[in-house]
């Protein structure tokens, strides 16, 4: 791609060094001073000629005279740049001017391209936020001065340049690998480890997060959070509301990196969120219903449905708006797909999206029902597709869907879903995921795929996930999760064809990553103009594990190979299968004083950091690796190993040729000097 590509923006026209003048423009070398022209031309016998010239220019003196006269630039006295203290992915120039004016900055590096700030109001002193930047990567810029806002007659200032930090440890575990280069300028999406099999939030995870990836795969932006969620942009702001996931409040970040709470309690806000014109919030709410039989020995059941709110930043207050338990009879057991249980919950309806239609219709994506809902903008059912009570057939069964996530209209009327897949029956094709699109025809009443993409290999992603139908037409495809926890995320841009014109693949070295959406048809991040786009990292994954590496202490060289960095204990295997990590791992962490210890643990005389790569490692392109965080308290030695299928731990590293899983092996190592 190149400058002129109408993605990227132009340059502007700066103010040039010379101004014209009735005796000529900037001279070129071994030209004769414009008075000198003058007198040669007198003696040449031009005195007409050259009268009138100097009569127009004496014109073109009196008119400049009388009119507005124009302000020298403004001066850059003084500037410096720094880094923020909280996030090494942003920047800010500093700059102390002449005089009132506006300010803008270009930067660039050779790899990540150039770009152009948003315009600062005019003043004297300017803060002037550098955003979409990558980590340890070095940036020239120029400051720029201009009276006009539509930058004509902008002057150069002086230059610099800034390097930006390493990206915090839980971040930079993550590993992302891209091919192709999307149509889209950044990509946004969330991010958080898993505490078990149900995506719900570990605890003790530090890297939960939304980020910004430029179109070649790069992390050029990120703020960590919480708890992350679905996200929308406030317009008028430029900042992004988020429903943190099973919150009960509304929050936003904006592109600085500040998290900021917009509302008080919303309710058990969940899942998706609108921003509508007007300003106000549309989104799903959970509700509890309690049906007491136990006076006829009958049992008591707790069902959990979905309303649709609506706040209202003017008032803050909520207004419910549709309510499922008084559309659908919650006690028909027609209604119920079949009753899914969990936390002693029957969870009815599950309203895991809710998007605006082609005619200002609302569609909502009901997993647990396996339906698709259309409601008018008075919010009454106009159509359902597929579940208890669809208005459409499938002639070809394998068009269905199942669990699905984001439904949404288009304007053709077609509708656009993630088809997660779960329990379809083998003979429509199994359990795997793809972006599925159905052209309905209201009055066949039959749905029929019309596009899909799935990848080859299938993957089965079995919750979460995301499909969004980009402006160019293509669509952005978010497995959001996988079946086996230590392969990577997947995230594609298809086209019309069904082919992948960029894919990226992440995988977290400490456990099981989620990504809940990925969105596109984001141009800047904080007003920023692409001058010059960036170019592909281009660094293997060995040169990237080497780089990881680099400063640690190689500990063991084994079955598996040990490495401690500061603060964290890396496992690594190359070549490496599945097979090889099926087994548990044994980590004991021995202090120097007991009294590190919690109280319950000392009897043993060490922390038992046990683990599987399921749940704090990743296979990926033949490599095995995991990351471990230690306890702070000084450490007197580490034993690990690997159990054998029998659940013991044996002494002997040896793995015999003939046995199809990893022998059992430990090792012990001092740490003490």
């Amino acid at each position: 791609m190149t400058d002129s590509d109408p993605k990227y923006a132009p340059r502007v026209s700066f103010r040039p060094e010379w101004q014209w003048s009735p005796f000529g423009a900037k001279r070129t070398a071994g030209e004769a001073p414009a008075r000198d022209n003058v007198a040669a031309g007198l003696a040449q016998g031009r005195p007409f000629r050259l009268l009138c010239v100097l009569c127009a220019a004496v014109g073109l003196v009196f008119v400049a005279a009388c009119g507005p006269d124009e302000p020298d630039p403004a001066q850059v006295v003084q500037h410096s740049v720094a880094g923020s203290e909280a996030n090494p992915l942003i920047a800010e120039v500093r700059v102390s001017l002449s005089r009132p004016a506006h300010v803008f900055v270009e930067y660039d590096n050779q790899l990540a391209g150039r770009y152009r700030t948003a315009l600062e109001p005019p003043a004297e002193q300017h803060t002037i936020p550098i955003v979409r930047l990558r980590a340890e990567t070095t940036y020239d810029y120029t400051i720029f001065t201009v009276d006009s806002p539509d930058l004509l007659g902008a002057s150069r200032g002086p230059d610099g340049s800034f390097t930006t930090g390493a990206l915090p440890a839980p971040v930079a575990s993550i590993f992302a690998m891209a091919t192709g280069r999307s149509s889209q300028p950044l990509i946004l999406s969330d991010y958080w480890l898993m505490e078990d099999s149900t995506a719900h939030f570990s605890l003790e995870d530090s890297s939960a997060h939304f980020s910004f990836w430029d179109e070649v795969g790069a992390l050029v932006w990120y703020v960590p959070v919480e708890r992350p969620g679905p996200v929308a942009r406030l317009p008028e702001q430029g900042n992004f509301v988020f429903a943190p996931r099973e919150g009960f409040r509304l929050s936003h970040f904006t592109p600085l990196g500040e998290v900021i709470d917009l509302s008080g309690n919303v309710g058990d806000a969940h899942h998706d969120l609108v921003v509508l014109d007007d300003g106000r919030i549309l989104f799903p709410i959970w509700r509890d219903l309690l049906h007491d039989e136990s006076a006829s020995d009958g049992p008591r059941t707790t069902f959990r449905y979905d309303v649709l709110g609506i706040y209202d930043p003017a008032t803050a207050r909520v207004e419910d708006v549709w309510n499922a338990k008084e559309a659908w009879d919650i006690l028909d057991p027609e209604q119920h797909r079949k009753p899914i249980v969990a936390d002693g919950i029957t969870r009815w309806t599950h309203l895991n999206s809710v998007s605006l239609g082609p005619t200002g219709n609302i569609v909502l994506s009901l997993r647990h029902r396996n339906q698709v809902v259309s409601l008018s903008p008075d919010y009454k059912i106009e159509w359902q597709l597929f579940g208890p009570e669809s208005g459409y057939e499938f002639p070809n069964t394998a068009d269905r869907f199942y669990r699905q996530h984001t439904a949404s209209q288009l304007a053709n009327g077609n509708i656009l879903l993630f088809d997660n897949g779960n329990e379809r029956p083998d003979a429509e094709g199994g359990e795997y995921s793809r972006a599925l699109e159905l052209r309905l025809d209201d009055a066949a009443g039959t749905a029929v795929k019309v596009w899909e993409y799935r990848p080859d290999p299938d993957i089965y992603a079995p919750f979460v996930s995301s499909a969004y139908r980009l402006n160019n037409g293509n669509t952005l495809v978010n497995f959001g999760v996988r079946e086996r926890a230590y392969t990577p995320l997947v995230v594609v841009e298809a086209d019309a064809s069904g082919d992948a014109v960029f894919r990226i693949e992440t995988v977290d070295f400490r456990g099981h990553p989620v990504r809940y959406r990925a969105y596109g048809g984001i141009k800047a991040i904080r007003g920023e103009t692409m001058l010059r786009p960036p170019v592909a990292l281009g660094r293997s994954l060995d040169e990237r594990l080497a780089a990881r590496y680099q400063g640690m202490t190689q500990l063991t060289d084994g079955i598996f190979d040990l490495y401690l960095g500061d603060g964290w204990l890396v496992y690594a295997k190359e070549p490496c299968e599945a097979e090889d990590i099926a087994l548990r791992f044994s980590l004991h962490i021995y202090p120097k004083q007991l009294e590190d210890l919690a109280a319950e643990r000392r009897e043993f005389g060490f922390d038992n950091l046990d683990f599987t790569f399921l749940e704090r490692g990743a296979l990926w392109q033949g490599r095995c690796h995991a990351e471990l965080w230690l306890p702070e308290y000084a450490i007197d030695r580490i034993r690990t190993g690997q159990f054998s299928a029998e659940g013991e731990v044996a002494d002997s590293r040896d793995r015999p040729d003939e046995s199809p899983a990893p022998a059992a092996w430990r090792v012990e190592i001092p740490l003490t000097p």
